[in-house]
């Protein structure tokens, strides 16, 4: 399960969830989080957008490979006083005057661009948007990586709080037990008043710790919830949770390393970040090269006027052409775009060693406490085992009289000291195991 943590169902988590009777199941919690997690959400729309700029005959467009398409049209009307005299008269007698003439302009044009060479920028920028979608999926696999792993973190931190109420009740149930026979040895004169008030102090201590650790249940619940991005769909004081922890053996040191190599999201997102930087590099080397330009026109254009010398007036037709342009000089902007795009490429490699650098050590680090974890495991079984045994007996030696109130008190802490130790030593193992899977790039594929 935990290899594949992303099951399919016929029915929704939240369906499967209220057929269990309120019993959210581990794979439920998973589902719900890839479907509800805003961290995921989000991830998923930037990768979206990516995709949309790349996609099909849009990602050429954006590139810059495909020609532009523009159609300007205007029209406008003037009302003019005119007085006109012909060339030809030459006294002036023939003299034509108009009050509020009106003239008609409108003028239509198609006009279409396509650079056809740019100094290969636009194959440089159809690549890197080849890249940032790839780079996108990466950080949507990450975000998903996060949610599976900060769920199955919370979840067992439920499982690990309420072992630790139940062992709690346990004691509770004991200091209980305990003050009923402190009292009824009172009674017949087998105990003093101290005993029965010392008794009664220990049973509020642990009803007081028992409470405390409600709270400390229904808090986790609530985080839970929260990387669900869901806080109210489950009320957490109605939920239910399976209540085991099972650790496998991770995989030796050497095979998690070579996975985190080849997995690791974040590993393989600054790899596809040192790509990006050398084809940034390529865009800014290009504005050195010449730009040519396909231009084609095709102009329609007219005159309708009450005075002039021509009534209307229409003229169309195509032009075409090439245009280039060479820049000579700038401000050595290019070059400084050049001199920084190197850094940036620098920085990237950079950033791709500091990023493995730290991986490794955490990886180290959380492996070593996985295996502390485990033999602390086998070690604390057997205390619990003991301890268990010994609170039975001890119970029953004070019952006879054969025990003090105060050792009776030792052995059941040592009792509950045991059990907190097992299940925060569980706990801690499956934490170690899931950050490791994390790590490896193995709990989303």
């Amino acid at each position: 399960m935990l290899l594949s943590p992303i099951p399919f169902f016929a029915q929704s988590a939240q369906e499967n969830t209220k057929e269990r009777k309120g019993i959210l199941r581990l794979e439920d919690a998973l589902q719900l989080a890839l479907e509800q997690n805003f961290s995921v959400r989000l991830a998923k729309n930037l990768q979206n957008a990516a995709e949309n700029n790349n996609a099909g005959l849009r990602g050429f467009g954006a590139a810059g490979m495909l020609p532009n398409v523009n159609l300007n049209a205007t029209w406008n009307e003037s009302l003019d006083n005119a007085e006109q005299r012909f060339l030809t008269d030459t006294t002036g007698e023939r003299i034509l005057r108009r009050n509020g003439a009106r003239t008609d302009r409108y003028n239509a044009t198609v006009q279409l661009d396509w650079t056809l060479f740019n100094g290969l920028r636009m194959f440089a920028i159809k690549e890197r948007l080849g890249e940032q979608e790839q780079r996108t999926a990466i950080l949507t696999r990450q975000a998903m990586e996060n949610a599976v792993a900060q769920v199955m973190a919370g979840y067992f931190t439920i499982v690990e709080q309420e072992t630790l109420l139940k062992a709690q009740r346990t004691a509770l149930t004991l200091s209980q037990e305990r003050l009923r026979i402190v009292e009824t040895k009172n009674r017949v004169g087998g105990a003093s008043e101290l005993d029965v008030q010392n008794a009664l102090v220990d049973v509020n201590a642990d009803s007081a710790a028992f409470m405390r650790q409600e709270a400390q249940v229904l808090n986790s619940k609530v985080a839970l919830m929260q990387v669900l991005g869901n806080t109210t769909q489950f009320p957490p004081s109605a939920m239910q949770i399976q209540d085991s922890i099972v650790v496998k053996m991770a995989s030796s040191l050497e095979e998690l390393e070579s996975r985190v190599k080849a997995h690791n999201s974040l590993l393989l997102a600054s790899v596809i970040d040192q790509r990006i930087a050398a084809l940034a590099l390529k865009e800014a080397e290009s504005f050195h090269y010449p730009t040519l330009t396909a231009l084609v026109n095709y102009n329609f254009a007219g005159t309708e006027s009450q005075v002039g010398i021509f009534a209307y007036n229409r003229t169309n037709g195509i032009n075409f052409g090439v245009a280039g342009q060479v820049n000579i000089f700038n401000g050595f902007n290019i070059e400084r775009q050049i001199q920084n795009a190197k850094i940036d490429q620098i920085s990237a490699e950079l950033q791709y060693g500091d990023i493995h650098n730290r991986i490794t050590a955490q990886l180290h680090q959380t492996f070593r406490n996985f295996q502390n974890s485990m033999a602390l495991i086998g070690l604390e079984r057997d205390n619990v085992r003991l301890a268990r045994s010994a609170s039975s007996i001890a119970l029953e030696r004070f019952r006879l009289g054969g025990l003090s109130s105060l050792d009776l008190r030792q052995v059941q802490q040592n009792y509950l000291r045991a059990e907190s130790r097992l299940i925060t030593a569980l706990a801690d193992a499956k934490r170690a195991e899931i950050e490791l899977m994390r790590l490896s790039g193995e709990l989303v594929r």
